[in-house]
């Protein structure tokens, strides 16, 4: 009992600052027209310089772990297609909504929710294997999912690609993930003034990426029938973290890996799936719903798995 409330007293602080960012949006004390610029700092700025840091000052060999990248990746591609299967077999979805399914079920919030807790939990270790993750859902999981919706509206599987890729690419997570392995690489790291710099902006990310997640979500409603929205946010925070968790035990990778894979893949439904059902009005409302339910429930399952592998 002790152990549990030393972990929940570890978690409560990060979900009370997203419940204080829901509240500020909720009353409206904070007009909810605000969020997109808080967002514009986190997103460019503020997180961008916690990834270059964390990675600048972690050796080459570690950042590019090929292992934990492929495990990262099969149990990502299970997850997509076990989610198209659950939206075709149980919903009878179209191929567009079946890609945002698949997505839903297997892209975590790692920019806005993982890389906090987990890096707050587990040092620039934790913040390492998220940027890790991340590589694997912007380069490989995303662009897949674009390809299956344009080509299913009709559009070239390659020009979708290549679009999205050059996207990924020019995402600042990217781009702050190609510094710090460059930084890296090169053995200069952030040496002075640049890593003062890197730790004072860097330090701002975690409580406005948290504080700006619930401003976002106080906009979103579960709304009516809930079973596609259930099973979307029961793949996401129970199935993904399983198979994530049994493909790095396979791969014969470090238990101290295997628990922050872990716990990386039981985060919820990630906010750009909303962001690209809205773009090509497949399942927008669905998605919306699954990133507001998995989020409230992460708060219970989350400490809990933390509990049980820390």
């Amino acid at each position: 009992m002790t152990n549990f409330l030393s972990i929940l007293e570890l978690t409560l602080p990060f979900f009370a600052v997203v419940a204080l960012g829901y509240a500020a949006g909720r009353t409206n004390m904070i007009d909810p027209k605000s969020a997109g610029s808080i967002n514009v700092f986190v997103f460019y700025f503020a997180m961008p310089a916690l990834v270059i840091g964390a990675l600048a000052r972690q050796d080459i060999a570690a950042i590019l772990d090929w292992r934990f990248l492929g495990g990262w990746l099969a149990a990502a591609l299970i997850l997509f297609v076990l989610g198209m299967f659950f939206a075709k077999s149980f919903f009878k979805a179209t191929r567009q909504e079946m890609a945002l399914f698949g997505q839903g079920a297997s892209i975590a919030n790692i920019g806005f929710l993982a890389i906090p807790i987990v890096g707050a939990t587990f040092g620039s270790e934790g913040v390492r294997l998220s940027a890790a993750a991340l590589i694997i859902d912007l380069m490989v999981m995303i662009p897949l999912s674009i390809m299956i919706i344009e080509s299913a509206g009709g559009g070239t599987p390659g020009a979708a690609v290549k679009r999205s890729l050059i996207g990924a690419i020019r995402n600042p997570f990217a781009v702050a993930i190609m510094v710090g392995v460059a930084l890296s690489a090169s053995g200069i790291g952030l040496p002075g003034a640049a890593g003062t710099f890197s730790n004072f902006l860097g330090g701002a990310a975690a409580p406005t990426a948290l504080f700006a997640l619930g401003m976002s979500l106080s906009q979103r409603s579960v709304g009516e029938n809930l079973t596609p929205v259930i099973s979307m946010s029961f793949l996401k925070l129970v199935v993904h973290p399983v198979v994530v968790a049994l493909t790095l035990y396979l791969l014969g990778l470090p238990a101290s890996i295997v628990t922050m894979g872990t716990i990386i893949a039981a985060m919820p439904v990630a906010q750009n799936v909303y962001v690209m059902a809205e773009h090509y009005g497949v399942m927008a409302r669905r998605s919306s719903a699954a990133i507001l339910l998995s989020t409230v429930v992460a708060v219970f399952t989350i400490t809990l798995l933390l509990f049980l592998l820390t």
